[in-house]
């Protein structure tokens, strides 16, 4: 996933206007990161993340 300037510009300027932006971003990272882990686990794969 490609995220251009603009996109970054949009985000910081919600971040700005609103603090339950961040909260928002937040819940759908840890969302989207859960999801992810359950299909990994579900098709049986394997994933190594070097932190």
């Amino acid at each position: 996933m490609r995220l251009g300037k603009e996109w970054w510009q949009t985000v910081r300027y919600a971040i700005g206007k609103e603090g339950r932006t961040v909260r928002l971003i937040s819940i759908l990272v840890t969302v989207g990161v859960i999801v992810l882990v359950l299909i990994t686990v579900t098709n049986g794969v394997s994933v190594t993340v070097g932190v």
